[in-house]
């Protein structure tokens, strides 16, 4: 894969779009990919639409790519809306559908995952009463995967 084609992961990675915390959000999910990648999303709704979303967590950089994409696109959006981006849409959201790189797929699907069991437990639940706050310090062996693309 040429390093032009990586050149817009790097750049969210060192410049991520919502990557943050939120205070008071009205629902959050920590999602843990397989890779051992973890990502918190903070959720904003009102009136059934996302208001305000960010994120935090310990993810590489196509994860974060891919998390800065998606939160940017679905800001305003109704929740089945959210519900029902599929991944030819996401893939055009992020420029790639990394076919020729596999393995990395899970890494860009992860956050949109992530993001709808969140919506998908707000519709259920309603505002979580007791909001989950990121954990720190979580191993991840990210920096690996972040080091072939020139990035720590």
């Amino acid at each position: 894969m040429s390093e032009n084609r990586y050149q817009k992961f790097v750049e969210l990675f060192k410049n991520p779009l919502n990557r943050r915390e939120m205070e008071n959000p009205d629902v959050t999910h920590e999602g843990r990919n397989t890779c051992g990648d973890t990502l918190m999303v903070f959720l904003k709704i009102k009136d059934g639409k996302i208001e305000d979303i960010c994120y935090q967590g310990a993810f590489c950089a196509f994860s974060n790519a891919s998390a800065s994409q998606v939160t940017e696109f679905i800001k305003g959006m109704n929740l089945d809306d959210v519900l029902a981006i599929d991944n030819p849409k996401l893939f055009e959201l992020i420029g790639d559908d990394l076919s020729d790189n596999p393995h990395r797929l899970s890494c860009i699907l992860f956050p949109l995952n992530t993001i709808k069991k969140a919506c998908e437990k707000y519709k259920e639940n309603g505002p979580d009463k007791t909001p989950q706050k990121l954990k720190k310090d979580i191993d991840c062996h990210c920096d690996e995967h972040n080091a072939e693309l020139g990035i720590q």
